[in-house]
């Protein structure tokens, strides 16, 4: 098993062994644990069901506590399935710790980009705007021209126009693990990674 559920705590700075600074975000790690293998023979196809986090008695209805009395695991807050995965049998309902990672590592990471409303086109898409000179007026933070004259007549694909902006799913890889530790179940990945303060991530080997 090399992959597991994380919540992002922030980012912050460590120093390397040649002194340089290096961005990374911290990964925290709550309880993650395996609560279902699916195979090619049963399934059609070899995936690993991980459970994470705790759900309450009160938010667990009866079909959902079933599944997991049936299964011998503990009602867990989120159920993310990741394919081409495979854990032992005896490993189902035992938590998964960040040692399956080591430093220098290359991991793909998966999360939910900042949900940013309905934006315009200067913030969504880096947009110049019109020149405030004489001539303007009322068209500074403009689209502009978004179609042509007769030939072909209509707005292409792909145009730039406001809209909805953020709250994507995001698939970065080769991102490199520059800290692992197992005391306190924390990831340090170099850079950036999707998502606000708190979200999930799921990561997993490149």
């Amino acid at each position: 098993m090399s992959a597991l559920l994380g919540k992002k705590l922030g980012m912050t700075q460590v120093f390397n062994e040649k002194g340089d600074c290096v961005p990374v975000t911290v990964v925290q790690v709550e309880r993650c644990v395996p609560v279902l293998k699916r195979t090619v023979e049963k399934d059609g196809y070899d995936a690993v069901l991980l459970g994470y986090g705790n759900r309450k008695p009160k938010h667990t209805n009866k079909p959902l506590q079933g599944f997991y009395d049936r299964h011998k695991v503990e009602p867990a807050r989120i159920l993310k399935e990741f394919r081409n995965q495979d854990v032992d049998d005896d490993a189902i309902g035992k938590p998964i710790k960040v040692d399956i990672f080591s430093e220098g590592d290359e991991v793909e990471v998966v999360g939910v980009t900042k949900g940013r409303g309905f934006a315009g086109v200067f913030k969504r898409y880096n947009y110049g705007g019109a020149p405030a000179s004489h001539g303007h007026h009322e068209s500074y933070r403009g689209t502009g021209s978004v179609g042509m004259h007769t030939y072909p007549g209509r707005v292409l694909k792909g145009m730039g126009m406001p809209g909805r902006m953020g709250g994507k799913t995001k698939h970065l890889k080769n991102l490199k693990v520059v800290r692992v530790d197992v005391e306190n179940n924390v990831l340090l990945l170099k850079g950036s990674v999707p998502g606000a303060n708190g979200g999930l991530l799921r990561i997993f080997k490149s």
